[in-house]
């Protein structure tokens, strides 16, 4: 009798393990599985900065170039204001407004006379100081015909820096032209 309790104690021990072992086989996180969930992880985070980087440099860009554009069609319409005058001086006329100062530039296009070369700074207000770009213009002028002028704004500016290594960092340009009447 004691042998068959004792087969019986043992086939029940072994069942218990049994049991035990699976249990422990079945639940859990093998270390394999752990490093594939982080890895998966860490590539969405850095994902993420990736975007949030590149999206915060294509901004500063576009505020550049939407920066430039104002500055052209901004002396650009006031030289046309005063009909294309070849007197016409941007210190003088919006110094009050904008930081203005003669520099160098660009050289005008074929066919036009240079009027003049000026540097222009923006951002140097507080609320703007991330976007303290120099722009380098060049305001240039062609008679078409008697009585009608061509008005002509080249701004360029230093994409990859802030702008204050001077006229030879300038990467980027705009060109705006338009025309007025001479009377």
């Amino acid at each position: 009798m004691i042998k068959k309790d004792n087969k019986k104690i043992h086939s029940v021990a072994t069942r218990v393990n049994r049991n035990i072992n699976m249990k422990y086989k079945r639940s859990g996180a093998t270390l394999i599985s752990s490093l594939i969930a982080i890895s998966i992880i860490l590539i969405a985070v850095i994902g993420t900065s990736n975007f949030r980087y590149y999206a915060a440099m294509d901004t500063r860009k576009a505020t550049a170039m939407t920066e430039a554009s104002r500055i052209a069609l901004l002396l650009c319409e006031s030289w046309r204001g005063l009909e294309g005058d070849l007197n016409y001086d941007p210190i003088s006329n919006l110094g009050s407004d904008l930081i203005i100062n003669n520099s160098e530039g660009s050289p005008a296009p074929s066919g036009f006379t240079t009027l003049g070369n000026y540097l222009i700074t923006l951002g140097t207000n507080s609320d703007r100081s991330e976007y303290n770009i120099s722009y380098y213009t060049t305001l240039s002028w062609q008679d078409l015909q008697p009585g009608l002028r061509a008005l002509n704004a080249n701004i360029s500016w230093a994409q990859r820096d802030t702008g204050n290594g001077g006229f030879e960092d300038a990467d980027k340009s705009f060109s705006l032209t338009i025309y007025t009447l001479t009377y």
